[in-house]
């Protein structure tokens, strides 16, 4: 088995572990990251199996946009709940896109280095998830667990009343 198969192997299951435990124990922005890792995890597959000669090549136009949704979901979820991790992954998932523009930019990189390096930033970003998913209290109050900024506002408002 080669280096490559390793850590692919590897990262597979430290992914569906991290996302088995943010789906069971999170709250919503947590299954809502659940969701945008799959859905980036799973158009990156698919498109890989349909174009595998150009799917691995640094800067290729698919899969930059579909990092760059992945970027702009966790920046919406950041921006939309009250929870501290998706800011975090964001800006995981906007390093992941500078080193694939700069993969491009600089050939002589080997795209191990390259794979590598990509690598390492969707484990942060996981890391993350999971941090916060840990964080959140199993006996969190529904506000809480729901973690939107409206329902926060709500929440402050009927305990002023």
């Amino acid at each position: 088995m080669t280096t490559q198969v390793i850590l692919a192997v590897v990262f597979n299951v430290v992914m569906v572990v991290v996302l088995l435990f943010a789906l069971v124990r999170g709250g919503r922005p947590e299954r809502l990251g659940v969701l945008i890792n799959v859905a980036g995890f799973g158009a990156t597959i698919a498109f890989r199996l349909l174009a595998p000669s150009s799917a691995w090549v640094p800067a290729e136009g698919w899969v930059l946009a579909i990092d760059a949704a992945v970027a702009a979901g966790f920046f919406w979820l950041g921006t939309t709940t009250t929870r501290f991790w998706p800011v975090w992954a964001a800006g995981f998932a906007l390093a992941d896109l500078f080193m694939s523009i700069c993969g491009a930019l600089l050939p002589r990189v080997p795209l191990f280095a390259y794979h590598t390096g990509l690598g390492i930033y969707a484990y942060l970003a996981l890391g993350a998830l999971a941090l916060g998913t840990f964080r959140l209290a199993s006996h969190a109050a529904p506000h809480i667990r729901d973690g939107s900024r409206r329902q926060w506002l709500q929440h402050l408002k009927e305990t002023n009343s």
